[in-house]
């Protein structure tokens, strides 16, 4: 896998199993971002740029946190923020899934803290730039977290 495109890490959870684990490489999802009081997640999904490469962080009850997959947002902000829907979880990006995790195998399924070797701010709903001040003290540079999670990914 192609990982030089990937610039962000984001918080997914479902309170019963593993989000979007039914969705293989190729398909199409509705990736969700909680609402929030004020305007931050909507103004900050909407501002993620097409074509940028997500992973998706998930911590099912009772486990640790996984890296489970990489997705692709596959339209601008303004093409999705019409299709917004009021409730928790209205605010989304279309996704196509670019990565999967083997969910029949999770040992297999790379741990997050030991692969990213450092707290990236996992605890809200907005998708964190893999290039912050967190993850860089750790990594140096975008690349060499690139390259590293290149291996893990394929």
């Amino acid at each position: 896998m192609d990982c030089s495109r990937l610039e962000y890490i984001k918080n997914a959870n479902d309170d019963q199993a593993w989000a979007y684990e039914g969705y293989p490489i190729g398909a199409y999802f509705r990736l969700n971002f909680k609402e929030s009081k004020d305007t931050s997640v909507d103004t900050h999904t909407f501002k993620l740029p097409k074509g940028s490469l997500i992973i998706l962080s998930q911590r099912p009850p009772g486990n640790e946190r996984y890296l489970t997959h990489v997705v692709e947002l596959v339209n601008e902000g303004s093409e999705d923020k019409p299709q917004r829907e009021t409730g928790t979880w209205g605010i989304f990006r279309w996704v196509k899934v670019y990565w999967i995790s083997d969910f029949k195998n999770p040992n297999g399924i790379p741990l997050d803290q030991k692969e990213m070797k450092a707290d990236w701010g996992w605890y809200d709903t907005k998708a964190k730039l893999l290039s912050s001040e967190n993850l860089m003290k750790q990594w140096g540079s975008i690349d060499k977290l690139r390259a590293h999670l290149e291996k893990v990914f394929n």
